[in-house]
């Protein structure tokens, strides 16, 4: 099975779109249900997917893909850039901003800051994930980044114990009420790692967050 890696495009903003909605933990619909009565939450996040300088932006995406098929994604960026475009805040509520704050501007400090990774189904448990992880670090090292960073919900165990398996550990614990289309009860986790460190796992059986 050949995949290959490559970054994205304009055209690919829906697709994105649809990954990033479907794996955010409620994320995305929290934000963006009812901010316009006429574009759906996972259209607007393609119209800001398809814009430049904005975290979310095609530029920081990679995709990973099995004959034209996307398998993987992976949307990072330096953590400076993680925080609330302005167009956001321009359309969602400052209380609603403010209940994930946490998650929506702090990143680990000289670290590449995850916001998406996944793997489709097809592909999972087939050291993809591991794939995927790696390209964040070479990027972490090639823009003389310490770190790579993530949010993970603390009640998604699954996702937990397969970044702790591969070295990360928390280094902020946010809490976060549960709400409607944020159905998650223990908070958010910042986790962190370091570039050099050697997680020493073998690359068989692993889980996929």
């Amino acid at each position: 099975m050949t995949l290959t890696l490559r970054q994205a495009d304009p055209e690919d903003a829906e697709h994105i779109a649809r990954v990033v909605r479907a794996v955010s933990g409620g994320v995305a619909d929290f934000l963006l249900a009812g901010a316009s009565l006429f574009v759906s939450p996972e259209r607007l996040l393609a119209s800001l997917i398809m814009e430049t300088g904005n975290p979310f932006s095609y530029e920081n995406a990679l995709l990973l893909e099995h004959n034209s098929t996307l398998a993987g994604l992976l949307l990072s960026y330096p953590w400076e850039q993680h925080a609330v475009p302005d167009i956001l805040r321009k359309i969602v509520p400052k209380k609603r901003l403010a209940v994930i704050d946490g998650l929506l501007q702090m990143a680990d400090a000289q670290s590449l800051y995850i916001n998406t990774i996944w793997v489709d189904e097809p592909y999972r448990g087939t050291g993809t994930a591991d794939d995927l992880l790696e390209c964040a670090f070479l990027m972490a090292t090639q823009l003389h980044l310490a770190k790579v960073s993530l949010h993970v919900w603390a009640d998604n165990t699954r996702a937990v114990r397969f970044y702790r398996r591969h070295g990360f550990v928390p280094a902020r614990h946010f809490d976060v009420p549960r709400q409607r289309l944020l159905p998650h009860d223990g908070g958010n986790f910042l986790m962190s790692r370091e570039v050099g460190q050697t997680a020493g796992i073998s690359r068989e059986g692993q889980e996929t967050p």
